[in-house]
């Protein structure tokens, strides 16, 4: 948790199904089991602050509600969203941030440090990441307008950090059942698809006379053919998702490792 360690903001769509008040995301450390606490009602609590927006939240039994807590370090500001309004925000303790040692749960809070769940969330959860930053009212709008099936929060790159894809990987336990929310991928228009033997900034040819450009690999399917500059470098992080293959190495090393091919008896990179 310590890319999050000094400001975050954890976002998701909330659909409330059974009626009585329980939590949907939780994080407990050894210090504070409630370091993170996200109730269905419009309760929110972080770093011993708490956020009650219970009087302005209306529950609605089977409606999707984006809901957002951001907070950081330097504003010390715990604010809570819903449907993309700053319903509240609470001042939290200067200087303390968020615990490292702490586990998270979805659909239930912490009662001892990981574990001691007896307050299950009853209703379904979609798309909920937590990014290192403090989103701006602005960016937290642009996310609820998106709606349920955009992909808004996939153009904050590393910045979100812990992603929805991955969580519904964790361990599983009580009755949870995965579905299908409805969402289908958008037909691209014609002027947005790219060709896949664009030539784009090509450099060299592979071996059969074959030309890539770059795009042919950052859609996976092709290596390329491009001097290394900076500014590709950091486009490949961003899409590829390996800044952390990238920390403690040169470009030099790391790049060429992961990405070289062969002409002619030479390495192009």
């Amino acid at each position: 948790m310590e890319p999050v360690q000094e400001s975050y903001s954890l976002c998701g769509w909330v659909k409330k199904i059974q009626s009585g008040d329980a939590c949907w995301f939780a994080y407990g450390t050894s210090s504070d089991t409630n370091e993170i606490t996200s109730a269905d009602n419009g309760y929110f609590l972080t770093l011993s602050t708490y956020v009650d927006t219970r009087s302005k939240v209306t529950d609605q039994l089977g409606t999707w509600r984006h809901v957002c807590y951001t907070w950081s370090l330097t504003t010390r500001a715990a604010s809570v969203y819903y449907d993309g309004l700053l319903l509240r925000s609470s001042t939290t303790p200067s200087g303390k941030k968020l615990g490292l040692d702490g586990y998270i749960v979805l659909g239930n809070e912490f009662d001892t440090y990981g574990g001691g769940f007896d307050d299950a969330f009853g209703g379904e959860l979609f798309k909920v990441n937590m990014f290192d930053k403090e989103l701006s009212a602005a960016e937290v709008k642009e996310m609820t307008d998106g709606g349920l099936c955009s992909e808004v929060e996939e153009k904050y790159g590393r910045s979100r950090y812990l992603k929805w894809e991955d969580m519904l990987l964790g361990e599983k336990s009580g009755d949870v059942t995965e579905i299908d929310v409805g969402c289908t991928p958008e037909p691209k228009e014609k002027d947005e698809v790219v060709e896949t033997n664009s030539t784009e900034d090509c450099e060299c040819e592979q071996g059969n006379g074959t030309t890539f450009s770059r795009w042919d690999l950052l859609r996976g399917e092709k290596f390329f053919n491009k001097t290394v500059s900076v500014e590709l470098v950091e486009e490949l992080k961003q899409t590829w998702d390996v800044l952390g293959d990238f920390e403690g190495a040169t470009v030099t090393e790391r790049f060429i490792s992961h990405f070289k091919f062969f002409h002619d008896g030479q390495t192009c990179s």
